[in-house]
């Protein structure tokens, strides 16, 4: 007796070609996604750590311009390869985004000096997942905002 060829095992053949493939394809999304979110999370980390020493450094500081000045070089010092993450920068040298309140040097009650610092940092998504209407993730561009407000150590406290 002749034994007839088994047909299934060509569309087992198949079907595991399939399957490697939309896995490989769901890999490929979850790799994207990955890398987005380690970008994201190293830039927000970026800017709260830059904007925090900015406002610490302006806050040990004498006057206003040499406030912006010592705001300013903290920023340098966290530098960064500029591709995915940008530098991190002052988003304007005017109030509110730039604040030395030091009160002439006797502050109102209940009041103390101040300085408050916000910074920015702009990320490129090097693969941009949509997921609804996130217009921002579409145009690969994503801008962090962060704000700090410190006391302006050499200065008495209110009392």
């Amino acid at each position: 007796m002749i034994k007839k060829p088994n047909h299934g095992n060509y569309r087992n053949t198949g079907s595991a070609f399939i399957e490697i493939s939309v896995a490989f394809l769901v890999m490929i999304i979850l790799t994207g996604l990955g890398l987005d979110l380690t970008l994201i999370t190293l830039g927000m980390f970026l800017n709260d750590q830059a904007c925090r020493d900015a406002a610490r450094a302006a806050a040990q500081q004498n006057n206003s311009a040499s406030a912006l000045t010592a705001a300013q070089t903290q920023l340098k010092v966290h530098a960064t390869d500029g591709i995915f993450i940008s530098q991190p920068i002052l988003v304007s040298q005017t109030s509110p985004n730039f604040v030395y309140n030091d009160y002439a040097g006797s502050p109102p009650a209940n009041q103390s000096s101040y300085v408050t610092v916000t910074t920015s940092v702009n990320i490129k998504i090097p693969a941009p997942i949509l997921f609804g209407s996130a217009v921002y993730v579409a145009a690969g561009n994503i801008q962090f905002i962060r704000r700090y407000t410190y006391p302006i150590i050499r200065m008495k406290f209110y009392g």
